[in-house]
């Protein structure tokens, strides 16, 4: 059986090294059959050429595409990413630029595909850490392309870094990078990335034997002080991130319902863990009047921006009618957030620029300030979905992280 390989080299055929019209030998990509243990019916593919290179071809999933680099003329930049289709008899289409979402106009190199269809590639025309850093494409729910994101630190550094590979695994994987603290030039360096671990559950009526919706889950730290919170789904399910080696106080409250404890660990768990659950089975105590904490909120943020929308006018309205007019002695906190995309210290700031904006905004509109007794960013830490960079997202999903939360302290 053949097992087909493409590969790249020099403009090298028949024991001749081609070479352009400077004298320059440039990349070519070559197609190649394993058979009886041997690399036979060596060919070169059908779009190189001897005066510009083609190299660093990846297959996406399904085999469908080859994606490569090139300084081809036409391009965008020095080098650009692009790619081809091949057809069912094994034939390949025109050369087409992967576009301005990946390409600068300077050098995008060294594509790889991984098991999720994730574009990732170098870039030195991207904003980076240093010279060629390591990006990978992010998608919405229909799969368009719609933004790349930086890998960060450790991956990158303020060299080059490049030849990013992953195994199957989705965890380990290896690059290139000439870095400081090197055996020689360009090292070769392996990774092992830790997945991010969630706190997953179900808030169940455990009386009516139905999902609780919209029950506050709270995580606390040994002490007692506040981690983070979410509300449960229509399913009464629940997610939230936390550390590794830890210890945790976690709480469900619902308006009716007494509060529920229990106690979380995640100390001496495997690194392949991703996951770890603490369902709740709670009882009425009686029905309560509806109470204005599940009415406020949540409002959201475009990409990179901590303007306020359009679009959440009318319930920041609301809420400036209920502090103002209804509950003249309500206090509140604003607590805002990003999603995970761009470096955690940028997000950071971006949440603290939220967190302002909303507060200047009811100052505004004529809340008292001293109503208001706290705003603060969490950045990233406080992810509402599993949208934390290690699997492709929708701009939907990456919008219910950017967001600013109220929450009530006093009513009256």
């Amino acid at each position: 059986m053949e097992k087909p390989c493409t590969f790249q080299r020099n403009n090298y055929d028949d024991k001749k090294l081609g070479k352009d019209r400077n004298g320059i030998s440039n990349l070519k990509i070559y197609k190649a059959s394993l058979v009886d243990g041997e690399w036979t019916n060596i060919k070169e593919l059908p779009f190189n050429d001897d005066n510009y290179s083609v190299g660093h071809p990846t297959l996406n999933k399904d085999e469908t595409k080859l994606y490569f680099a090139s300084d081809m003329p036409g391009g965008l930049g020095g080098s650009d990413i692009y790619y081809v289709d091949i057809n069912k008899n094994n034939g390949y289409g025109m050369p087409q630029n992967a576009g301005n979402i990946i390409n600068t106009k300077r050098n995008e190199l060294f594509p790889f595909i991984n098991t999720e269809d994730i574009l990732f590639f170098s870039s030195d025309g991207h904003l980076g850490l240093g010279l060629l850093d390591i990006f990978a494409t992010v998608y919405d729910e229909e799969g368009t392309l719609t933004d790349v994101v930086n890998l960060g630190i450790p991956v990158n550094s303020n060299k080059d870094d490049f030849s990013f590979f992953m195994n199957t695994d989705g965890i380990t994987g290896y690059f290139a990078s000439n870095r400081d603290g090197g055996v020689g030039d360009d090292d070769i360096y392996a990774y092992n990335r830790i997945p991010r671990l969630k706190l997953d559950g179900t808030v169940k009526d455990i009386i009516n034997n139905t999902p609780v919706e919209n029950a506050i889950v709270t995580l606390l730290d040994t002490d007692g002080n506040k981690i983070a919170y979410v509300e449960t789904d229509k399913n009464g399910e629940y997610y939230i991130n936390i550390d590794r080696d830890t210890d945790y106080l976690v709480t469900a409250n619902k308006d009716g319902y007494p509060q529920y404890e229990t106690s979380v660990t995640t100390k001496g768990l495997d690194d392949t863990i991703k996951s770890i659950t603490a369902n709740f089975e709670i009882s009425p105590t009686q029905k309560q009047e509806e109470i204005i904490i599940d009415d406020l909120g949540p409002i959201y943020f475009n990409f990179d921006s901590a303007k306020i929308r359009k679009d959440d006018s009318d319930e920041l309205a609301r809420i400036v009618n209920l502090m103002v007019n209804k509950y003249p002695e309500m206090t509140i906190t604003i607590e805002s957030h990003t999603d995970s995309r761009g470096p955690s210290a940028y997000n950071d700031i971006l949440s603290s620029k939220r967190a302002r904006s909303t507060y200047d905004y009811l100052i505004s509109k004529g809340v008292d300030p001293s109503r208001i007794i706290e705003y603060k960013g969490f950045g990233e830490s406080q992810l509402v979905n599993d949208c934390d960079g290690t699997t492709p997202c929708s701009e939907a999903q990456h919008q219910l992280n950017r967001r600013t939360n109220f929450i009530i302290i006093k009513v009256k």
